[in-house]
């Protein structure tokens, strides 16, 4: 599993105009085959830093949406209209464990 984390400072007053992008993409993006889940956090220790973390089964489907239209229309315009900085980190998922607290009863 691949994880792409970007990490972005959006201009002032175009959080809403984000916020609505991001929902379009996430239609397109969950019509890719290999695309898992997406989170968004708001960075504790950094104001105005946002953190979003997109989970893919593998490289090739991380390769279609790179190459989707809709997502490829949206690169320039969060570059000229919405973001003031952005990081983008492709990271590999080497191992998970999951742990639950046990109910008692």
């Amino acid at each position: 599993m691949l994880i792409c984390i970007i990490e972005f400072k959006v201009i002032p007053g175009m959080e809403q105009r984000n916020r609505e992008m991001v929902a379009e993409l996430l239609v397109a993006a969950a019509k890719i085959d290999g695309f898992v889940s997406k989170e968004t956090f708001l960075s504790r220790d950094n104001e105005g830093k946002v953190i979003s973390l997109s989970y893919w089964r593998d490289a090739e489907a991380l390769r279609g949406w790179m190459r989707d239209a809709e997502h490829r229309r949206s690169i320039p315009i969060g570059k000229n209209e919405l973001f003031l900085s952005y990081t983008i980190q492709i990271a590999e998922l080497v191992r998970e464990k999951t742990w639950t607290k046990p109910t008692e009863g």
